[in-house]
């Protein structure tokens, strides 16, 4: 008799505890649930946000790269410009005496001049 009433008390205890643990972690996980997702959501906002910077600090280095590149490419024109010019005038002085050069030789002549009249 004390081996069916014991038999029987754990049964019942089994049938019934998975029930409450259910019922607890139910209730329980929804809540942690919310709270994940809460948190989810917070770090997903974040990671956006920061995304958003490094593309907007991009998008503001390639500006400045191309504005500074169409500088460059100015100053390059009138550099060469002013080469042009004194590799013609060297040319002219030299064809005059009836001296002859290399167009290296022409070129470092120029950039010598360019760099004494600064």
């Amino acid at each position: 008799m004390l081996s069916a009433a014991r038999l029987a008390t754990t049964r019942i205890a089994r049938a019934n505890a998975p029930r409450a643990v259910n019922a607890l972690g139910a209730t329980r996980s929804m809540v942690i649930g919310d709270t994940f997702g809460a948190k989810e959501k917070v770090e997903e906002d974040r990671y956006i946000r920061a995304r958003e910077q490094e593309i907007a600090e991009a998008k503001a280095k390639a500006a400045a790269a191309e504005a500074n590149y169409k500088e460059l490419e100015g100053m390059d024109k009138e550099k060469m410009a002013a080469k042009s010019a004194a590799m013609n005038e060297i040319a002219d002085v030299l064809a005059q005496t009836g001296d002859v050069i290399s167009e290296a030789g022409l070129a470092n002549l120029a950039r010598w001049k360019i760099q004494g009249s600064k």
